[in-house]
């Protein structure tokens, strides 16, 4: 049941996981509060308007996150991904140990998908294992998710859709678990919904599962005119660790997990397919893209 009394803490609300999450638990009735960096900026200003309690600090105030947290019922924490592994595992670990001083109720962290139970010996694949691991050992009641790939990485700058084609990670008869942004904001406010439930569980995230070959299907239809799918060229990812890491986890690795959708749409009904996805919220990122923004 929501504690009509007492506020979720979100971390990174003004970025597109955290936001997401304040806005669905907004939604669904929870008082929320936000750490932020700056409280008179742009995205800081629209989660106030929206209702949200707003906190100025950093990681490093530990006193004011202590101070956030004293009577709050829930916490999500996300990190940003342009930290350093050394600095995201010690604000990780941090938010999760002061979660625990403070007598939270339920903290949820958001890992990522590629975390696996094997480390790999390389500090930025292993830093949200390396919390999942200290939060495993806190009293906290704790609910670790693990979303898979973002549909929006797939309409960045970069991946070729401009010129009509879709280069991603996959070969065309492989599969990709995908998840869109605001999906994972409901997840959330399900799970802090129910303690009960979801409380010491490790979930992966997805909205949608689909072959390369359908991407290019799924992109054509939503942009009207041909899209061609095609694998990064090997000689690219041999260059780029993180591609490489990501394009070997799903051969077989974490990333190569099957993800119940069907259970992923008893917990979230509204869950966004790829297609869904394209034509609703995705369209404008889609159409930035693909170059045509404004044209009719």
């Amino acid at each position: 049941m929501t504690n009509d009394k007492k506020a979720i803490l979100v971390f990174g609300a003004t970025g597109r996981q955290g936001g997401s999450v304040a806005k669905a638990l907004l939604k669904a009735g929870w008082p929320v509060r936000a750490l932020v960096l700056d409280a008179t900026g742009t995205e800081s200003l629209k989660l106030r308007n929206a209702g949200v309690e707003l906190v100025q600090g950093s990681f490093e105030d530990r006193h004011v996150i202590h101070s956030a947290m004293r009577d709050a019922h829930g916490v999500f924490s996300v990190l940003p991904a342009n930290l350093t592994a050394e600095d995201e595992v010690r604000y990780g670990i941090a938010i999760a140990d002061i979660a625990d001083e403070t007598g939270i109720e339920h903290f949820v962290y958001s890992s990522g998908a590629s975390a696996g139970d094997v480390l790999t010996g390389v500090p930025r694949f292993d830093a949200k294992p390396r919390i999942e691991a200290h939060v495993r050992k806190l009293p906290v009641t704790t609910t670790i998710i693990r979303p898979m790939i973002f549909m929006e990485m797939l309409v960045r700058p970069g991946f070729g859709l401009d010129q009509g084609r879709l280069i991603s990670l996959i070969r065309p008869d492989q599969s990709i678990h995908l998840t869109a942004v605001e999906d994972i904001g409901k997840f959330a406010a399900a799970v802090l919904a129910d303690k009960a439930r979801f409380g010491g569980k490790t979930m992966k995230i997805a909205g949608d599962r689909v072959t390369g070959s359908e991407l290019e299907t799924a992109f054509t239809e939503a942009a009207g005119r041909p899209i061609t799918y095609e694998r990064f060229p090997d000689d690219v990812l041999a260059a780029n660790m993180d591609l490489a890491h990501m394009a070997k986890s799903l051969e077989d690795g974490p990333l190569a997990e099957k993800v119940d959708l069907d259970a992923m749409r008893e917990i979230n009904p509204e869950l966004l397919s790829l297609r869904s996805w394209l034509m609703s919220s995705g369209r404008r990122a889609l159409e930035e893209a693909l170059g045509t923004t404004g044209r009719r």
